[in-house]
């Protein structure tokens, strides 16, 4: 039995599929399910509750032999920054504390991002590249680094646990105005602007093939795996998907201290609404670099990428078919 948490996010949703598909077992820790919609429920177990309810922790990680621990508040605004750290740091260590409570503790993959891997200036960035506190761009950034110290602190003290660093995941959507699903949204309305700046990518079947992937495989605990197919400019990208959905592609590059100014008027509005803005100072100024990364380590376990292209192709059109109905 798997216990999987954030099975209702864009990742989960495909990690429930992956999973299911391949014969696991699987339990998932979802809030308020009984009002939550479930296309899965009746292939699963479903506990209510959350990562931050030890109780509810507790009863979910009962019998299980791995947790896939996917859970985690994603936001650049600093409103909410002490959510984020409390959700993805305390969270983490909180499935740590009741693994480690077990007498048969599961093996824990954890799914971390891009953001809490060190940055180098000449190269890729590694799974080895040393991080300091400078190139966390973002609360963010520095709370995954954080849920990673209490995973190694799970180890520490005998657990099996390993990680995962995915990228910016690309990928079918349920909900095109939220995630990375708003980027195709956005292009198809009309997105003449770029910002200076790369991305590294990888499609959401293949972070969740991979999470899989290290449930199944004997690696030694501690291992972390950078999960980047490719590494695009964003004038690459969002080129690629403006061909893909046939409109233009963007022209005007916007200088960064403009883009920042932007973020921060966007975000000085959002403030004084109350509504989290779609761009942040925090979010602008990380994603306003020219670093890449080297994802070639995990296939080393006999994994291979899905090619970014026929990734965004998939996406792309899954758009365009959903404009159909």
């Amino acid at each position: 039995m798997i216990l999987l948490t954030g099975s209702t996010g864009f990742l989960g949703r495909h990690l429930v599929d992956e999973l299911l598909g391949t014969g696991h077992e699987l339990r998932v820790l979802v809030r308020n399910a009984s009002e939550r919609d479930l296309p899965w429920r009746a292939a699963v177990e479903v506990v209510d509750g959350d990562i931050m309810d030890i109780m509810s922790l507790e009863k979910a990680m009962e019998g299980v032999e791995a947790v896939v621990h996917a859970a985690a508040y994603v936001s650049f605004w600093k409103k909410y920054k002490d959510r984020v750290k409390e959700i993805n740091v305390q969270g983490t260590a909180n499935i740590v504390d009741v693994a480690l409570e077990m007498e048969h503790p599961p093996k824990i993959v954890h799914v971390s991002s891009i953001a809490a891997i060190g940055r180098t200036k000449e190269g890729k960035s590694t799974e080895n590249t040393a991080w300091v506190l400078a190139d966390a761009a973002s609360t963010y950034a520095r709370s995954k680094r954080e849920a990673e110290y209490q995973i190694h602190r799970g180890i520490a003290e005998g657990l099996d646990a390993c990680m995962v660093n995915p990228g910016l995941i690309l990928g079918p959507t349920h909900d095109w105005e939220q995630g990375t699903g708003k980027i195709f949204s956005q292009v198809y309305k009309g997105l003449p602007v770029y910002k200076k700046g790369a991305v590294g990518m990888v499609g959401v079947k293949d972070v969740a093939r991979a999470c899989r992937t290290l449930v199944e495989q004997d690696v030694k605990a501690g291992e972390r795996y950078i999960l980047v197919e490719d590494n695009w400019t964003y004038y690459e990208f969002l080129s690629e998907v403006a061909r893909l959905l046939g409109k233009k592609a963007p022209s005007i590059r916007i200088p960064r201290a403009v883009a920042v100014l932007g973020a921060w008027f966007n975000e000085t509005i959002g403030n004084i609404r109350g509504v989290e803005p779609g761009v942040t100072v925090e979010s602008m100024r990380s994603s306003n670099k020219l670093d890449t990364y080297d994802g070639s380590k995990i296939t080393t376990l006999g994994f291979e990428y899905t090619p970014i292209k026929k990734v965004l192709e998939e996406t792309a059109k899954a758009l365009l078919d959903s404009k159909t109905l």
